[in-house]
């Protein structure tokens, strides 16, 4: 019986993505604060700083690349996480705004008229959609190989 060393040692996921995800919450927070306090609408300002969120999350899987391919599923926990914590803070921002846009303008229906005449459309629907799209094309690259990104 022969036995193989192990190459590399297995990482620690909760040490890898638990500060991964939490800092892509509070950065996405930021987002949504900044957008709040400059008027409430997406513009260039919020596609800047979340494209420096992006920027950061290609930073961030560049250096832990090589240990988050000792994690199963480790890469596409990496991507879920990435396009739950960007997405939802924008999905979430535009549902507070149509319930409070609902309280001041004639009804709901109106406040959600504005917003799909808005730049909130291509912040929620599209981003997610699109986005969503590549996730699902991921996992299912990630389930046929087992876990394991080479």
């Amino acid at each position: 019986m022969t036995t193989a060393p192990q190459t590399s040692s297995p990482a620690n996921a909760r040490t890898l993505l638990l500060p991964y995800a939490l800092g892509l919450v509070v950065a996405m927070l930021i987002v949504q604060i900044v957008i709040a306090a400059t008027g409430g609408d997406v513009t260039l300002l919020a596609g800047i700083l979340t494209a420096i969120v992006a920027l950061g999350i290609v930073v961030w899987l560049w250096r832990k690349l090589p240990v988050l391919k000792r994690v199963r599923f480790g890469v596409i926990i990496a991507h879920a996480i990435a396009f739950v914590a960007v997405t939802t803070s924008f999905n979430l921002h535009a549902v507070l705004r149509v319930m409070f846009l609902g309280f001041e303008v004639d009804g709901a229906g109106d406040a959600a008229h504005t917003l799909l005449e808005s730049s909130w459309f291509g912040a929620t629907l599209v981003m997610s959609a699109l986005w969503g799209l590549g996730l699902l094309v991921h996992l299912l690259g990630s389930v046929l190989g087992r876990g394991w990104e080479d």
